[in-house]
């Protein structure tokens, strides 16, 4: 009577067990719900066109090509050039004095551009003579470096030709990366002396000298210049036949329109002033008067004590452009970051100068430049 309930506890006890361990062996069975099956949506498909349309194409604007430059005409002075291969090479600018023991000078008469400044003291004028295709078998004399050089020279990325320069002014030079320095004193090569004159009058070098010279430093270069606008048709002006530029008595500069050769044929002094080289009196097809500023500075430039006068030649000003026997107003501009001045009249469109040489006189804003 004991035997049996023990067997069926323990029979009960081992299903018991039995269902535990299926269920912890086997995943339990998803519950199914009995329904209509769950079909997935037709794919909808857009059928190819039969022909593709071609794009549409914004069309770009119409661009006006800006002019190439003739290579057979010079960009400083609008003419044409016997040999194009003048017009590849470095552009010189050349310190000439003004002394007029030294008078006349060599050389200016065949430059492209001659840019004339006042000096420390305010008594005298020096230039600096631009030459690029110009053929001057001689240019004399040379002379020191001023603080001008250093807004002309850039202006062409130019070779300086010079004898010298205050050690300020050296230490200028030395620092600026838009030219080349060609002083006298660290390149003599170039250079010779001139019997029958004096410290003020007796250097000299030439154009073909100055330019073998810088083959041999590997310093020559072909990059092109860049140039003024020029046109023979004058623009609309007033009459003005007579120019004089109110320097220094010993330097005050005369222009005389000539009718018969079309250019302004200068005087100094009161009298002509001739190129020593051609015996020709000097001349220029345009005349530029630049209202520029003169600052005071504190670098002593001679024995006398006189200090160096800052010439500024960025930004904008006053100008004046004769040509034609005729004055044309301007405002002359010149970025800071460097560039050629350039004229422009009151539309900010460029005057064009008339094809020939340029003479720029550099005046403080005072002065009175008379012309009739």
């Amino acid at each position: 009577m004991t035997t049996r309930p023990r067997l069926c506890w323990l029979s009960l006890s081992l299903v018991v067990a039995l269902v535990l361990l299926i269920g912890c062996q086997a995943e339990p069975t998803p519950t199914v719900v009995v329904g209509e099956p769950t079909r997935a949506a037709k794919p909808t498909f857009t059928p190819a066109p039969s022909e593709t349309p071609a794009p549409t194409v914004t069309p770009s604007p119409t661009l006006v090509p800006t002019p190439t430059p003739d290579p057979n005409v010079n960009p400083l002075t609008g003419l044409p050039v016997s040999d194009p291969e003048l017009l590849r090479r470095r552009v010189l600018a050349v310190r000439v004095g003004n002394d007029p023991i030294i008078r006349p000078q060599d050389g200016l008469g065949a430059a492209e551009i001659v840019y004339e400044e006042l000096m420390e003291g305010y008594s005298l004028t020096r230039f600096t003579a631009i030459y690029l295709a110009g053929q001057a078998e001689r240019v004399r004399p040379i002379r020191s470096a001023r603080l001008s050089s250093l807004a002309i020279a850039p202006q062409f990325n130019a070779v300086l030709v010079h004898s010298g320069a205050s050690d300020q002014i050296r230490w200028f030079i030395s620092q600026s990366k838009e030219f080349t320095d060609l002083d006298q004193y660290f390149h003599d090569e170039p250079y010779a002396i001139l019997p029958g004159y004096d410290w003020r009058g007796r250097m000299y070098t030439s154009v073909e000298r100055v330019h073998e010279y810088l083959l041999g430093l590997g310093q020559e270069s072909d990059e092109p210049v860049a140039g003024y606008l020029f046109d023979a048709e004058p623009p609309d002006g007033d009459s003005a036949t007579a120019v004089t530029i109110p320097y220094p008595q010993v330097c005050k500069a005369d222009w005389q329109y000539d009718v018969a050769t079309g250019v302004y044929l200068r005087s100094v002094a009161g009298e002509p002033h001739i190129d020593g080289v051609t015996g020709e009196q000097l001349s220029a097809a345009n005349v530029v008067v630049l209202y520029v500023a003169h600052n005071k500075t504190d670098i002593v430039e001679d024995s006398l004590g006189s200090t160096a006068i800052d010439i500024v030649l960025s930004g904008e000003g006053e100008a004046s452009l004769f040509r034609d026997g005729q004055m044309v107003p301007c405002t002359w501009r010149r970025p800071a970051d460097g560039g050629l001045v350039q004229y422009y009249d009151n539309k900010g469109g460029l005057v064009p100068l008339k094809p020939g040489q340029t003479w720029v006189e550099l005046v403080p804003p005072d002065y009175e430049v008379v012309h009739h």
